[in-house]
């Protein structure tokens, strides 16, 4: 896994780029499969990023009933049903193989459209974001990580 910006401590490991297929499917990258010790019919959990940032962040249902999200997890009572709390969506669905199947509801809370490009990162121990490119692109050039934007050009896509 690629560090966009090598030697530079806290600086972002990233996976990959995922494209929002017109399927609405998006394929996991395969290191990132193999992290998170995903299997194929997993349970995750989706969930906002940040407010009002296109993306989310996926956690392994598992994973996730052990943490801060346990709370969450236990109130979701239909899969691929999005679900809002303190003003986040929320949503558990399974892997298919190693893709992720997306709803136009999904979709649409996400703040994510077909085609958009997704870059995968590492963001915690159990916890992988998918972030449209434009949003690393700006904030790395507002920090003036002009290596790290250049480095995005260099991941594979999925």
């Amino acid at each position: 896994m690629p560090s966009l910006m090598p030697g530079m401590p806290g600086t972002k490991e990233a996976y990959g780029i995922s494209i929002i297929r017109e399927d609405l499917r998006i394929t996991i990258p395969p290191k990132a499969f193999e992290r998170y010790e995903l299997e194929y019919d997993t349970s995750v959990l989706l969930t906002t990023t940040h407010r009002g940032e296109g993306g989310f962040a996926l956690i392994k249902k598992e994973s996730a009933e052990a943490t801060v999200f346990a709370k969450y997890v236990n109130q979701i009572e239909e899969p691929e049903t999005i679900y809002w709390f303190t003003e986040k969506a929320y949503v558990v669905t399974k892997l298919r193989n190693e893709r992720i199947g997306l709803t136009p509801e999904m979709l649409q809370a996400f703040h994510l459209t077909k085609g958009t490009k997704l870059m995968v990162v590492k963001s915690t121990t159990v916890a992988m974001s998918y972030t449209p490119i434009e949003i690393w692109k700006a904030k790395f050039a507002q920090r003036g990580l002009t290596e790290a934007i250049e480095n995005m050009e260099l991941l594979e896509e999925f």
